[in-house]
């Protein structure tokens, strides 16, 4: 007769998480489970938010036990992390990509700006949240290396805005910080039957480069 710890061994091994038998699952598995406890959690904080999604809802969609889900990430605020990490780099690829095999600084910054408008405009709640919430809301564990991920993601746009030709006296920090925040917006107002992600990058940024003063 199969006895109740049996049965929950096998439910780990299943898992791909932790072995019966202790010591750390292989490489593979162990990436395989992450990536799948990250997806869950990705997909609940989408739906319901940060505080909505429990680790055991988690677990649940991730069809692990919680004890796995721990073994991976000691914390909710971890997996929130990975969950933003994984997004993170996603657009950060994506904007690296869009801007690769072009040479003019102008054009460079448009494709940019498009990639990132895209991006954020996938509705992924998560996704969004790590441009759109306010660092004192980071979770205090966590904090710093939000702010690193952040930064890492921005200093694409500091070099292109450092490349473009601009006139005299302009500061090219707050152009920085105009920018992404003029792009970053569309998500409150944004409707899918009016201009695309695209075209909304493009009109934006066209107005911050030539500006709104009649010349005459």
């Amino acid at each position: 007769m199969t006895s109740r710890k049996q049965v929950k061994a096998k439910k780990l091994r299943s898992d791909n998480a932790i072995p019966a038998m202790g010591g750390d699952p292989s490489p593979k598995k162990g990436a395989q489970a992450r990536a799948r406890i990250i997806a869950a959690a990705e997909a609940l904080f989408n739906q319901r938010g940060f505080d909505g999604a429990s680790m055991r809802d988690i677990s649940a969609a991730a069809e692990m036990q919680p004890a796995s889900v721990y073994y991976y990430f000691e914390s909710k605020d971890e997996l929130l992390l990975a969950v933003w990490e994984k997004g993170g780099a996603e657009l950060l690829g994506n904007v690296r990509a869009a801007i690769a095999h072009k040479t003019d600084p102008w054009q460079r910054m448009e494709m940019a700006c498009i990639a990132h408008t895209v991006g954020l405009l996938d509705w992924r709640r998560a996704h969004q949240a790590l441009f759109l919430m306010p660092p004192w809301h980071y979770p205090e564990s966590i904090k710093g290396r939000v702010i690193a991920l952040r930064d890492q993601y921005e200093k694409v746009f500091v070099d292109l805005i450092d490349d473009l030709p601009l006139r005299k006296g302009v500061d090219r920090r707050y152009l920085r910080l105009a920018m992404i925040g003029v792009l970053s917006w569309p998500i409150f107002w944004f409707k899918k039957d009016r201009d695309t992600p695209a075209t909304i990058a493009k009109k934006m940024l066209s107005i911050l480069r030539t500006g709104v003063e009649d010349a005459n």
